[in-house]
């Protein structure tokens, strides 16, 4: 019984503090709030945009299948610039992306981040795509970042001499898959050919349909390499930055922040206040 009084006159003197109050309270609060909006709607605004990317940097470097879907490397390299960012090195972003230095500072945020699959199961798994996030101060960098990023990779030494080798090797085994087929058709044309075609052993005759067969194959795969050769560059935008026009301001969170910040505050206030009340009618 003494416990529900103690409670319910803490409640009570809960009550009756926040009516007492009620006014700086709620002065305080709205007056945080209110200067979060007016400082976010006068400073300058920034624009969010994103980009889907691939690259065709694990190729280049001969990984086993599984790896080729992980663009690790190309994400770090993209999340390097990050670290620039953070450091405000806007002369070193603009020597990465080159572009101005004016530009570079403009950038606010740049990151990158795997983009996964989900199977039947839930369970995750890499595919060859990752997402781009950008920041900005002027919708006009948009497009200007996106150009830089295409340089950046594409002026990366390491990149290019692997890229050149990988280029050099797949048009040898194109050549070496031509001169197969050359040498298939002209098997084909032989009327009872007794040659096997791996071993250049003479076996019993093969069927016609048999080196068509490995002809076809042999096209695929110089049709998969030549694609290859062709579509896999340093990084490749399979959907551009979005060219936003609409200004990101974060006043609801900040707003939200503060102003319960500014409850709290309030509160302190109050209760400072009502002791040094307190303490002046002891003294009288």
């Amino acid at each position: 019984m003494e416990k529900e009084l103690s409670l319910e006159k803490l409640f009570s003197d809960i009550i009756l503090f926040f009516i007492r109050n009620k006014y700086l309270i709620t002065s305080i609060t709205i007056g945080g709030i209110l200067s979060v909006i007016l400082f976010q709607k006068l400073k300058p605004a920034f624009f969010k945009t994103n980009a889907i990317a691939t690259s065709g940097i694990a190729a280049y470097e001969r990984f086993e299948d599984d790896d080729i879907l992980n663009q690790r490397t190309a994400i770090n390299m993209i999340n390097n610039l990050q670290l620039d960012v953070r450091k405000e090195d806007y002369d070193a972003l603009s020597k990465k992306l080159n572009i101005s230095l004016e530009e570079s500072s403009g950038i606010k945020y740049i990151e990158a981040e795997q983009i996964f699959r989900e199977d039947k199961d839930e369970k995750k798994h890499n595919t060859p795509k990752f997402q781009i996030d950008l920041l900005v101060r002027n919708n006009a960098l948009i497009t200007i970042v996106q150009d830089g990023l295409i340089s950046y990779f594409n002026n990366n030494d390491y990149i290019k001499t692997y890229q050149r080798i990988y280029n050099e090797t797949n048009n040898d085994i194109i050549n070496t898959i031509d001169e197969e087929i050359k040498e298939l058709r002209s098997l084909r044309n032989t009327q009872n050919s007794t040659i096997d075609f791996s071993t250049n052993t003479i076996l019993s005759s093969r069927d016609e349909m048999d080196i068509q067969n490995q002809i076809v194959d042999l096209k695929h795969k110089k049709s998969i390499i030549i694609t290859n050769n062709e579509m896999l560059k340093p990084i490749t935008f399979v959907e551009d930055f979005s060219l936003t026009t609409i200004e990101e301001r974060e006043v609801i969170v900040w707003g939200s922040a503060i102003g319960f910040l500014s409850f709290i505050l309030s509160i302190i206030i109050s209760i400072i206040l009502e002791l040094k009340q307190k303490a002046i009618k002891q003294e009288n």
